[in-house]
């Protein structure tokens, strides 16, 4: 059905957008900044997104056609996501991107959180995250398109649009002040049946949610940077009354004014089993320590003075103890084990995907205020792969990269259709060559790993092997590195030419930002 077809059968055209691209990118080096900045699209075909994640111009997002250019503000941001992506139809593209450069993209956690995804589906093969990775795109333009569609497909005027902007605007300016939805509406010139809606369609959230969340973010700033008394900073921040400002202060942030005043100064008691990472990482510390009866601890936090916790053991009141302010869990518990530390203390549950450790830390950073930290980390972080990136470029000259993980009863493989904790690190941030072994598609139990048997050694025939030991499944000390006993395994081609590397299995079976940066110092050691 071609485009007039499509008009007059009342239907919206069917066009294709194809992500060629996304990079990540901190300011910093002049060079790429100007090409950046100052530079025309001459690809006739190409689009371009650029959003800035940190910096005083955080939170803006610019559309760039193909032969048009864009000038951003270099000293206004620090990181960013830039893309590039193309259409089936131009022409019927163009009904539905936005006729501007600036767009709105709000709320922008949202907006960073379909980045980030993309971002750590970037470098897929396999059919399932390649498909995932194209809906997620399209969801983040829509996302855009709705918000930034002209009058006649989303139901506001120009006018309406601007009403709202300026009623944002209000907000943030009048915060302290007591304010209405009538009184917003009207400031908008909006009736407030429809205000209410068009609020919600440009942030994400209705007007007194909004509202609440400005006040927090305020009341934020003055807990961490004053000694003010609670009271004080309730009335200051527009809430009429130190019980009320508590308990939206904790639904919003997910721990108590008192709690968050003291994790800004260090002094929160805080547990969180196996997020010790994340926790180190904003230079916190726990007062107890994740720990396995088989795994031990992660012994490359450097918390050997830290009591230990034996998550695995199932029984949560041991943690009462301790005395926690603060139980922070993933969200991979048993109900049961969620009530026992409810008793015990406030429990905040991280629900989000743990394969994104970005959003992670950005999320943990968030609860104890130390979100600038996070960002920073970020970056550093990001810094270092791009250069460790490039120097294994010049070194591997195509050569290739597995990883095994055995056990007495197990091998196996992580491939760079995953994102998981190996992936993501070995094969998409420092950009290694995978190599599987052939013939065991059907023993795949989940998308990036899969069991080989010792048969099955024969097909890999990877230049490079790392090699971590899991000890789960031994019943005798030392029963997991039998294998390399076997002449199967004496017969790869890494193990005759001495190219295999044993790392250790708590830095590599986790996802943490101090984790990541390890292993990229074990690649480097190994390979460079």
């Amino acid at each position: 059905m071609d485009i007039e077809l499509c008009k007059r059968a009342g239907t919206a055209p069917l066009v294709h957008y194809v992500l060629r691209s996304i990079h990540l990118n901190v300011v910093g080096d002049q060079a790429e900044a100007s090409e950046l900045y100052d530079s025309d699209n001459n690809d006739k075909e190409n689009f371009e997104l650029l959003v800035i994640t940190s910096g005083t111009g955080q939170g803006k997002c610019y559309l760039q056609r193909p032969g048009s250019s864009i000038s951003v503000d270099q000293e206004g941001m620090y990181s960013y996501y830039r893309l590039c992506f193309v259409t089936s139809d131009y022409e019927a593209a163009s009904s539905l991107l936005p006729n501007k450069q600036e767009l709105a993209c709000a709320p922008f956690a949202k907006t960073l959180e379909l980045l980030d995804e993309l971002y750590g589906l970037r470098e897929t093969t396999g059919e399932l995250e390649q498909f995932q990775r194209f809906v997620r795109f399209q969801e983040l333009l829509l996302f855009l398109f709705r918000q930034n569609a002209p009058a006649a497909q989303d139901g506001g005027t120009d006018s309406e649009r601007h009403g709202v902007e300026l009623s944002i605007r209000h907000i943030h300016q009048y915060y302290r002040e007591l304010l209405t939805v009538e009184e917003l509406a009207s400031l908008a010139g909006i009736d407030r049946w429809k205000y209410t809606r068009l609020f919600k369609e440009a942030t994400g959230q209705v007007p007194l949610q909004y509202l609440n969340e400005v006040r927090i973010n305020e009341t934020k700033k003055w807990l961490a940077s004053t000694d003010d008394k609670l009271l004080d900073i309730a009335l200051h921040a527009g809430f009429n009354n130190e019980y009320y400002f508590n308990r939206r202060f904790k639904q919003t942030v997910g721990i108590s004014p008192g709690q968050y005043r003291r994790s800004r100064k260090g002094t929160l008691r805080i547990v969180a089993p196996y997020l010790e990472d994340f926790i180190v990482a904003l230079d916190l510390q726990p007062i107890a320590q994740y720990w396995h009866s088989k795994w031990g601890k992660q012994d490359y936090l450097g918390l050997s003075h830290i009591p230990t916790f034996d998550e695995n053991g199932g029984n949560f009141d041991e943690l009462s103890c301790y005395e926690p302010d603060l139980i922070l869990l993933m969200d991979r518990y048993e109900q049961q084990q969620y009530s026992q530390c409810r008793r015990i203390s406030n429990t905040c549950i991280l629900r989000e995907e743990t394969q994104n450790w970005r959003t992670l830390l950005r999320t943990v950073a968030d609860y104890f205020g130390r979100t600038e930290l996070a960002e920073d980390m970020i970056s550093e972080y990001e810094s270092k792969a791009r250069s460790a990136s490039h120097t294994l470029s010049q070194v591997m000259k195509g050569e290739t990269v597995a990883f095994l993980r055995i056990s007495a009863d197990h091998i196996i493989q992580y491939t760079d259709e995953g994102q998981g904790f190996v992936s993501t690190v070995l094969y998409g941030d420092v950009g290694l060559r995978s190599h599987s072994a052939v013939g065991v598609a059907s023993k795949a139990n989940r998308p990036g790993m899969f069991n080989l048997s010792v048969e099955d050694l024969h097909t890999l025939t990877a230049d490079h092997l790392f090699i971590t030991f899991d000890k789960w499944h031994s019943q005798a000390e030392g029963k997991e590195r039998e294998l390399l006993t076997q002449p199967e395994w004496r017969d790869l081609p890494a193990v005759r030419n001495n190219q295999v590397y044993e790392v250790d299995f708590l830095t590599w079976m986790n996802n943490g930002i101090i984790s990541n940066g390890k292993k990229i110092d074990d690649i480097l050691r190994s390979l460079a």
